[in-house]
């Protein structure tokens, strides 16, 4: 019996995920090669966010494993105590940051344009970062490689954008180690998560005035709207696989 906290036990399916880890890591290192709103669409939006980072890890989860979401945190098994956690932690963290400010922070329509552009590239690290490649590592190594390594990807996975690797790797051990109180990735999203993320961005850090604008909306609402097509095509597929399987009777 493998002890869940330390093991090795490496696959080909660790080797995909691990891989798929490192290919982010290069598309927004390409970031800094390539400037300018078109190849950020390109690099973060299009390749990094929304096809490795939503539809590789759902489409492979579900109809190449055929596992449940529930492998990546999300279901609905101690939702109540998950939101609680995720809600106590978000007004603490909140607390905390309004104590230390010394800046006078207004929010604006501009703001509000960040904020839905933050909260998309949100689902896009819960489902890749805190999903899938945590789920891979645990399978592999354990939990406490895990929580390590889960933090690297989320710190690394900044380089083109946001590159405060040391202050972001502890972020991703805070977030990472409050998702194991319940196994659900509820426990952190939207609320903890948000409030670090927003905070960080708006208030320190330069990348939060990039985002200020009306095109990061629109981006921002393409990104909900294409990942919502991937999750209704995706649920439609696994229906006409099982109904193959079962001969068209439910």
């Amino acid at each position: 019996m493998k002890n869940k906290w330390l093991h090795f036990d490496i696959d080909k399916e660790t080797v995909f995920g691990l891989a798929c880890g490192f290919v982010m890591i290069l598309l927004s290192m390409a970031m800094t090669f390539f400037s300018g709103e078109i190849s950020s669409i390109i690099l973060r939006d299009i390749l990094m966010i929304l096809l490795f980072g939503f539809l590789t890890p759902v489409y492979y989860i579900l109809i190449v494993k055929k596992k449940s979401l529930s492998v990546l945190g999300i279901h609905t098994n101690k939702l109540a105590a998950s939101l609680a956690i995720n809600a106590a932690a978000a007004v603490s963290l909140l607390a905390l940051f309004i104590s230390k400010n010394t800046e006078d922070i207004r929010f604006t329509v501009h703001s509000f344009y960040a904020v839905t552009y933050i909260l998309a590239a949100g689902v896009f690290e819960m489902v890749f970062i805190y999903g899938f490649l945590r789920y891979e590592c645990e399978r592999a190594f354990g939990i406490l490689p895990a929580v390590f390594l889960t933090a690297v990807f989320y710190s690394l996975h900044h380089a083109g954008f946001q590159p405060e690797f040391a202050k972001l790797f502890f972020v991703g051990i805070m977030y990472v180690s409050v998702f194991y109180f319940t196994h659900n990735i509820f426990s952190i999203f939207p609320f903890f998560w948000g409030v670090g993320a927003v905070w960080d961005v708006l208030v320190h850090s330069e990348a939060g005035s990039q985002l200020k604008n009306k095109t990061s909306f629109v981006i921002a609402m393409l990104l909900f709207s294409a990942m919502t097509g991937i999750s209704v095509c995706i649920r439609r597929k696994i229906r006409k696989i099982s109904n193959l399987d079962t001969g068209g009777k439910i």
